[in-house]
Protein backbone atom coordinates (compact mmCIF):
# COMPACT_ATOMS: atom_id res chain seq x y z
CA UNK A 1 0.00 0.00 0.00
CA UNK A 2 1.54 2.97 -1.12
CA UNK A 3 2.29 6.50 1.44
CA UNK A 4 -0.63 8.26 -0.40
CA UNK A 5 -3.20 5.39 -0.02
CA UNK A 6 -2.12 4.98 3.69
CA UNK A 7 -2.92 9.05 4.65
CA UNK A 8 -5.41 9.15 2.74
CA UNK A 9 -7.12 6.03 4.62
CA UNK A 10 -6.21 7.58 8.00
CA UNK A 11 -7.81 10.54 7.06
CA UNK A 12 -11.07 9.20 6.56
CA UNK A 13 -11.38 6.59 8.96
CA UNK A 14 -11.84 9.09 12.08
CA UNK A 15 -14.66 11.05 10.06
CA UNK A 16 -16.19 7.59 9.38
CA UNK A 17 -16.06 6.30 12.81
CA UNK A 18 -17.52 9.75 13.66
CA UNK A 19 -20.71 9.29 11.93
CA UNK A 20 -21.21 5.80 12.74
CA UNK A 21 -20.84 6.22 16.42
CA UNK A 22 -22.17 9.96 16.68
CA UNK A 23 -25.29 10.04 19.13
CA UNK A 24 -28.68 11.34 18.57
CA UNK A 25 -29.98 13.95 21.07
CA UNK A 26 -32.69 11.19 22.43
CA UNK A 27 -29.64 9.21 23.27
CA UNK A 28 -27.31 12.36 24.81
CA UNK A 29 -30.00 12.92 27.60
CA UNK A 30 -29.49 12.73 31.05
CA UNK A 31 -27.92 8.97 31.85
CA UNK A 32 -29.29 6.60 34.32
CA UNK A 33 -26.86 4.83 36.87
CA UNK A 34 -28.13 1.47 37.46
CA UNK A 35 -25.26 1.00 40.12
CA UNK A 36 -27.16 3.16 42.37
CA UNK A 37 -30.33 2.58 44.27
CA UNK A 38 -33.33 4.83 42.84
CA UNK A 39 -34.25 7.91 44.63
CA UNK A 40 -37.46 8.41 46.50
CA UNK A 41 -40.03 10.72 45.56
CA UNK A 42 -41.18 13.37 48.02
CA UNK A 43 -44.68 11.68 49.67
CA UNK A 44 -48.00 13.43 48.14
CA UNK A 45 -50.17 14.92 50.69
CA UNK A 46 -52.13 11.59 51.01
CA UNK A 47 -49.05 10.00 52.87
CA UNK A 48 -48.54 12.82 54.99
CA UNK A 49 -52.44 12.32 56.34
CA UNK A 50 -51.20 8.34 56.53
CA UNK A 51 -49.14 9.40 58.73
CA UNK A 52 -50.73 11.08 61.46
CA UNK A 53 -53.64 8.04 62.33
CA UNK A 54 -53.16 7.19 65.46
CA UNK A 55 -51.72 3.14 64.85
CA UNK A 56 -48.05 3.01 64.70
CA UNK A 57 -45.94 0.07 62.75
CA UNK A 58 -42.44 -0.54 62.66
CA UNK A 59 -40.77 -2.90 60.87
CA UNK A 60 -38.93 -3.88 57.61
CA UNK A 61 -40.38 -4.93 54.21
CA UNK A 62 -38.72 -6.30 51.16
CA UNK A 63 -39.48 -3.90 47.87
CA UNK A 64 -39.01 -4.83 44.53
CA UNK A 65 -39.14 -1.19 42.47
CA UNK A 66 -40.08 -0.88 38.76
CA UNK A 67 -38.09 1.17 35.76
CA UNK A 68 -41.05 3.69 36.45
CA UNK A 69 -40.15 3.78 39.95
CA UNK A 70 -43.32 1.97 41.43
CA UNK A 71 -43.39 -0.33 44.07
CA UNK A 72 -44.30 -3.62 42.47
CA UNK A 73 -44.41 -6.35 45.23
CA UNK A 74 -43.51 -5.76 49.14
CA UNK A 75 -43.37 -7.86 51.68
CA UNK A 76 -43.40 -7.72 55.49
CA UNK A 77 -40.29 -8.91 56.99
CA UNK A 78 -41.06 -10.49 60.52
CA UNK A 79 -43.97 -8.34 61.43
CA UNK A 80 -45.27 -8.94 64.90
CA UNK A 81 -49.13 -9.51 63.87
CA UNK A 82 -50.93 -9.35 60.56
CA UNK A 83 -52.26 -5.52 61.06
CA UNK A 84 -48.80 -4.77 61.61
CA UNK A 85 -47.60 -6.37 58.38
CA UNK A 86 -50.91 -5.03 56.51
CA UNK A 87 -49.85 -1.80 57.09
CA UNK A 88 -46.22 -1.28 56.67
CA UNK A 89 -46.71 -2.94 53.03
CA UNK A 90 -49.58 -0.65 52.58
CA UNK A 91 -47.13 1.99 53.32
CA UNK A 92 -44.89 0.40 51.19
CA UNK A 93 -46.93 0.35 48.07
CA UNK A 94 -47.56 4.17 48.52
CA UNK A 95 -43.99 5.16 47.60
CA UNK A 96 -42.72 6.20 44.48
CA UNK A 97 -39.06 6.11 43.06
CA UNK A 98 -37.39 8.26 40.31
CA UNK A 99 -37.82 6.23 37.22
CA UNK A 100 -34.98 4.75 36.19
CA UNK A 101 -35.51 3.64 32.18
CA UNK A 102 -33.62 0.56 31.20
CA UNK A 103 -32.28 -0.80 34.65
CA UNK A 104 -35.04 -3.08 34.94
CA UNK A 105 -36.61 -4.01 38.57
CA UNK A 106 -34.38 -3.20 41.62
CA UNK A 107 -35.02 -5.23 45.00
CA UNK A 108 -34.56 -3.73 48.30
CA UNK A 109 -35.62 -4.26 52.25
CA UNK A 110 -36.94 -0.65 53.86
CA UNK A 111 -37.01 -0.11 57.19
CA UNK A 112 -39.36 2.80 58.37
CA UNK A 113 -42.39 3.57 61.04
CA UNK A 114 -45.55 4.42 59.99
CA UNK A 115 -47.41 6.84 62.05
CA UNK A 116 -44.20 8.08 63.40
Amino acid sequence: MSLRKLLRTAAFFPLACGFVYAKSPAAQQKKVDCGKPPQLMPPSKESKQQKQSKTRAHGSVAIEISEDGDVVDAKAVHPSSAEEADRLVSAAKSMKFKPRPGCGAFKTVVNFGVGD
